[in-house]
């Protein structure tokens, strides 16, 4: 293997590693939502965004189940695009097609190292308003309603 490819493979590595821990017990979310019995989304946040603009969302997925879920991003309805991003740090981005998620962890999409962009947007996203979108996992598409974040309210 290249030299130039290995060192990119393990930034990516690298980058995943951060993105991906455990919450605190002190860490609580405003909302969850219960993707299926056992994977769950907390402290989602919407950008706002404007009509053919870029939105980004962050979030905390747990999987709770005894068996590893596939990510495969999030889906947003009237969007061009959407698409999960890691950091590869100095600038430099990659898009990644899914994220291996353990028993028991917390898969951080935290904004920095990781997070979900939405591109192409055919209507305004204002604070408080509601998006439909999708939850990917491999086969399995699950519908969800997600809330734009208030950019006055404090996150958590």
């Amino acid at each position: 293997m290249d030299r130039s490819w290995r060192n990119l493979r393990l930034v990516v590595v690298s980058a995943l590693s951060l993105a991906t821990g455990i919450l605190s017990e002190d860490v609580r979310a405003e909302e969850d939502y219960r993707i299926t019995n056992e994977v769950v989304l907390s402290d989602v946040r919407v950008s706002p965004a404007k009509t053919g603009g870029r939105a980004q969302i962050t979030f905390l997925l747990e999987n709770r189940s005894a068996e590893r879920v596939s990510f495969g991003g999030i889906t947003v309805a009237d969007a061009g695009q959407s698409s999960i991003i890691a950091s590869l740090g100095n600038g430099g981005t990659t898009i990644l097609d899914s994220i291996p998620v353990a028993p028991g962890e917390v898969l951080s999409v935290d904004g920095e190292a990781l997070w979900i962009e939405v591109d192409g947007l055919a209507k305004n996203l204002r604070p408080g308003g509601e998006i439909e979108a999708t939850v990917n996992f491999g086969a399995v598409v699950i519908p969800i309603t997600l809330t734009v974040a208030d950019v006055n309210k404090p996150s958590n």
